[in-house]
């Protein structure tokens, strides 16, 4: 995957605000566990913990909050984050 400059041509302050939060979350996932096991796998604690806050990322309408994002796609945006992560060529 490539570095691309993403800028949001959505006016909706709720989905940017959203999106960046996701963002970091996913950007905040280690690809080796603490005690150096890798690759990380569903099973690790740092793999739960990332799937947890990605569950818990609402959109706030009106200071009501609405949860998008499941366990099965939590699990594919870990996956793919740490298949991003794992294909970055070494610098």
């Amino acid at each position: 995957m490539s570095n691309i400059i993403r800028i949001f041509k959505s006016d909706s302050e709720v989905f940017n605000n959203w999106v960046d939060r996701v963002n970091k979350i996913l950007s905040q996932i280690p690809i080796i566990t603490a005690n150096g096991h890798t690759p990380l796998e569903y099973s690790d604690d740092e793999y739960q913990a990332g799937m947890k806050k990605l569950q818990q990322c609402a959109m706030y309408f009106e200071d009501v909050p609405i949860y998008p994002i499941n366990e099965t796609i939590a699990a594919k945006l870990v996956d793919d984050q740490l298949k991003g992560a794992n294909d970055k060529p070494d610098v």
